[in-house]
Protein backbone atom coordinates (compact mmCIF):
# COMPACT_ATOMS: atom_id res chain seq x y z
CA UNK A 1 0.00 0.00 0.00
CA UNK A 2 1.47 3.19 -0.82
CA UNK A 3 2.34 5.63 1.84
CA UNK A 4 -0.56 8.37 1.09
CA UNK A 5 -3.08 5.56 1.03
CA UNK A 6 -1.99 4.09 4.84
CA UNK A 7 -1.96 7.88 6.08
CA UNK A 8 -5.69 8.39 4.31
CA UNK A 9 -6.46 4.74 5.73
CA UNK A 10 -5.53 5.93 9.48
CA UNK A 11 -6.80 9.04 9.32
CA UNK A 12 -10.61 7.64 8.57
CA UNK A 13 -9.65 4.75 11.16
CA UNK A 14 -9.15 7.66 13.91
CA UNK A 15 -12.00 9.24 12.91
CA UNK A 16 -14.59 5.86 12.80
CA UNK A 17 -13.11 5.42 16.12
CA UNK A 18 -14.30 8.44 17.51
CA UNK A 19 -10.45 9.24 18.00
CA UNK A 20 -10.12 12.57 16.67
CA UNK A 21 -13.07 15.48 16.41
CA UNK A 22 -12.86 16.31 12.83
CA UNK A 23 -10.46 15.37 10.14
CA UNK A 24 -8.75 18.59 8.46
CA UNK A 25 -10.06 20.95 10.94
CA UNK A 26 -6.64 22.21 13.06
CA UNK A 27 -4.61 24.12 10.85
CA UNK A 28 -7.37 26.37 9.17
CA UNK A 29 -8.83 27.29 12.41
CA UNK A 30 -5.34 27.82 13.84
CA UNK A 31 -4.85 29.93 10.54
CA UNK A 32 -8.16 32.00 11.20
CA UNK A 33 -7.81 32.95 14.45
CA UNK A 34 -4.01 33.27 15.01
CA UNK A 35 -2.59 34.01 11.34
CA UNK A 36 0.21 32.61 10.15
CA UNK A 37 2.90 34.08 12.47
CA UNK A 38 2.51 31.27 14.51
CA UNK A 39 4.15 28.60 12.38
CA UNK A 40 7.71 28.49 11.71
CA UNK A 41 9.48 26.12 9.46
CA UNK A 42 12.46 24.56 9.26
CA UNK A 43 13.84 21.72 7.38
CA UNK A 44 12.52 18.83 9.09
CA UNK A 45 10.25 20.56 12.18
CA UNK A 46 6.96 22.76 12.24
CA UNK A 47 7.06 24.78 14.90
CA UNK A 48 3.55 26.32 16.04
CA UNK A 49 3.76 28.95 19.21
CA UNK A 50 0.42 29.95 20.39
CA UNK A 51 -0.28 33.67 21.92
CA UNK A 52 -1.95 33.50 25.58
CA UNK A 53 -5.41 34.90 23.61
CA UNK A 54 -6.28 35.61 20.06
CA UNK A 55 -7.06 39.44 21.41
CA UNK A 56 -3.65 39.57 22.47
CA UNK A 57 -2.96 38.79 19.09
CA UNK A 58 -1.41 42.15 17.30
CA UNK A 59 -1.60 43.00 13.22
CA UNK A 60 1.20 40.54 12.43
CA UNK A 61 -0.28 37.55 14.61
CA UNK A 62 3.29 37.53 17.12
CA UNK A 63 2.84 38.39 20.89
CA UNK A 64 4.51 40.39 23.79
CA UNK A 65 6.70 36.80 24.44
CA UNK A 66 5.36 36.92 28.17
CA UNK A 67 4.93 33.47 30.03
CA UNK A 68 2.09 31.51 29.81
CA UNK A 69 -0.01 29.50 32.36
CA UNK A 70 1.15 28.99 35.71
CA UNK A 71 3.38 26.96 37.90
CA UNK A 72 2.98 23.40 37.48
CA UNK A 73 0.36 22.28 40.64
CA UNK A 74 -1.33 25.14 40.76
CA UNK A 75 -0.91 28.02 43.27
CA UNK A 76 1.04 27.86 46.27
CA UNK A 77 -2.22 28.59 48.45
CA UNK A 78 -4.88 26.46 46.60
CA UNK A 79 -5.31 22.52 46.30
CA UNK A 80 -6.59 20.85 42.89
CA UNK A 81 -9.28 18.23 43.44
CA UNK A 82 -6.82 15.51 43.03
CA UNK A 83 -4.42 16.88 45.57
CA UNK A 84 -7.50 17.93 47.73
CA UNK A 85 -8.69 13.56 47.81
CA UNK A 86 -4.79 12.66 48.72
CA UNK A 87 -5.10 15.28 51.72
CA UNK A 88 -8.25 13.68 52.50
CA UNK A 89 -6.73 9.92 52.81
CA UNK A 90 -3.52 11.50 54.47
CA UNK A 91 -5.89 12.92 57.39
CA UNK A 92 -8.02 9.38 57.39
CA UNK A 93 -4.19 7.63 57.82
CA UNK A 94 -1.37 9.36 58.36
CA UNK A 95 1.23 6.57 57.27
CA UNK A 96 -1.06 5.84 53.68
CA UNK A 97 1.29 4.83 50.95
CA UNK A 98 1.74 6.25 47.48
CA UNK A 99 0.54 2.87 46.39
CA UNK A 100 -2.32 2.96 48.22
CA UNK A 101 -3.60 6.32 47.52
CA UNK A 102 -2.95 5.21 43.84
CA UNK A 103 -5.02 2.13 43.66
CA UNK A 104 -7.77 3.96 45.70
CA UNK A 105 -7.75 6.61 43.34
CA UNK A 106 -7.48 4.23 40.20
CA UNK A 107 -4.62 6.04 39.15
CA UNK A 108 -1.04 5.14 38.78
CA UNK A 109 1.62 5.27 41.44
CA UNK A 110 3.67 7.76 40.00
CA UNK A 111 0.53 10.02 39.30
CA UNK A 112 -0.02 9.50 43.09
CA UNK A 113 3.46 10.43 43.70
CA UNK A 114 3.37 13.68 41.81
CA UNK A 115 0.50 14.84 44.04
CA UNK A 116 2.41 14.08 47.17
CA UNK A 117 5.41 16.19 45.76
CA UNK A 118 2.60 18.86 44.77
CA UNK A 119 1.59 18.81 48.70
CA UNK A 120 4.63 18.69 49.98
CA UNK A 121 6.32 21.60 47.52
CA UNK A 122 3.00 23.25 49.18
CA UNK A 123 3.93 23.29 52.53
CA UNK A 124 0.69 21.20 53.50
CA UNK A 125 2.47 17.46 54.27
CA UNK A 126 5.81 16.75 55.74
CA UNK A 127 7.12 13.44 56.00
CA UNK A 128 8.19 12.60 59.58
CA UNK A 129 10.17 9.18 60.32
CA UNK A 130 11.24 8.65 56.93
CA UNK A 131 9.65 5.78 55.08
CA UNK A 132 8.17 3.98 57.54
CA UNK A 133 6.79 7.08 58.92
CA UNK A 134 4.28 9.38 58.63
CA UNK A 135 2.88 12.10 56.90
CA UNK A 136 2.36 15.50 59.13
CA UNK A 137 -0.05 17.62 57.93
CA UNK A 138 -0.22 21.64 58.42
CA UNK A 139 -2.55 22.70 60.68
CA UNK A 140 -4.15 25.10 58.50
CA UNK A 141 -5.39 22.11 56.77
CA UNK A 142 -6.48 19.90 59.57
CA UNK A 143 -10.10 19.55 59.77
CA UNK A 144 -11.96 21.62 61.89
Amino acid sequence: MPETNRIEYKAKLTKHLDLVEQLGSGIPRILETYGKACFKFSNNFLRMTFPKAASDVDDKGANDGSAIGSAIGGAKETLTDSQQRVLKFILDKPNVAYREVADKLGINPSAAQKHFDALKNKGVITRKGGTRGIWEVDKKYKRQ
